[in-house]
Parts: C-alpha cells; sequence; structure tokens
C-alpha cells in the first residue's frame, strides 16, 4: 500500500448489524478502529456520502464506539467526518482508537486522528 491510505471494511451480520473496521496511515501516524452500527446508519450515511459527493452540501460524518447504559457514547472508536474544501475537492477527518480494557485510564487508550485533505 502506499503512505497515506484509508481503508473501511463491512462486516455485515444477519442481526441487522454491521461492523466497520478502518486502517488509516497518513504522514507517518497510523492505527485502526472499529464500531458497530445498525444496517441503517451505515446505509443512510452512504446515501448521504453520496449526495455530498455530487453536491457538497450537508457533509456526512459518522461516528460509534461504547455506550453507557442510558445509549450514550462514552469512547469513540471510530469516527469519520466528511467535509468541502471546495466544489472539487473534499477531505475527511479519521479518528480511531482502541478499546479500553477495564481500569484504564483515558490516556492509556491508543487513538490516532488524522485529516486526509488532499
Amino acid at each position: 500500500m502506499k503512505d497515506n491510505y484509508l481503508v473501511i471494511t463491512a462486516d455485515v451480520e444477519d442481526d441487522g448489524t454491521v461492523g466497520l473496521n478502518g486502517i488509516v496511515s497518513a504522514r507517518g501516524f497510523s492505527g485502526t478502529g472499529e464500531a458497530w452500527f445498525n444496517v441503517s446508519q451505515v446505509i443512510e450515511f452512504s446515501e448521504q456520502l453520496e449526495h455530498f459527493a455530487k453536491t457538497t452540501e450537508n457533509p456526512p460524518e459518522i461516528f460509534g464506539g461504547n455506550l453507557d447504559g442510558e445509549g450514550s457514547l462514552i469512547n469513540k472508536l471510530l469516527s469519520l467526518r466528511f467535509y468541502s474544501l471546495s466544489n472539487y475537492r473534499v477531505g475527511v477527518q479519521v479518528e480511531f482508537a482502541d478499546h479500553p480494557y477495564t481500569g484504564c485510564r483515558t490516556e492509556e487508550i491508543a487513538c490516532v486522528k488524522v485529516d486526509s485533505s488532499p
């Protein structure tokens, strides 16, 4: 692979969920992340991304990770946020983090956040 890349794969399950797994490398930094979503969330994100590619309106974002008992995100493990640079150029901000282990401090969780604008 090249020095700078982003690869996202989808693991679709029979129960209506999909795991998005990512690996990124940019300017010497690299990392991996994964999060699970309802299939409908990923379909909605892909539709938003398709619309954004045609119009550069309403930049799409998807993120997920560990939730608390009330459904609030407590650890972001995967995030993809697209944005417009011009009518012909877009960027994507990628954020990946490892799953935290029991008793770890937030600072111990390996993470990477890169911007892959052209």
